[in-house]
């Protein structure tokens, strides 16, 4: 589902003076929305990680499985 497929979906709860005080979600949208900013998390992490490759030539050894270890603990 794309982003403006999700908004579209969106219903909005009001008091008694008509003012917009939440947004309800149907559950296909939820999940899209769950799994779009798990994605984003994501590529901040993997970017996070390809900064830290970029300051070093070369990461070999421990070094690596550190670093890959690192990002892996995030991503859960």
């Amino acid at each position: 589902m794309k982003v403006i497929d999700i908004l579209e979906t969106a219903q909005y709860v009001v008091d008694k003076r008509g003012q917009q005080t939440a947004v309800l979600l149907d559950l296909p949208a939820w999940r899209s929305l769950q799994q779009l900013l798990e994605d984003l998390q994501e590529d901040e992490w993997l970017g996070e990680l390809m900064l830290a490759v970029q300051k070093d030539e070369k990461l070999e050894g421990e070094t690596a499985q550190k670093a890959y270890q690192s990002y892996l603990s995030r991503e859960n």
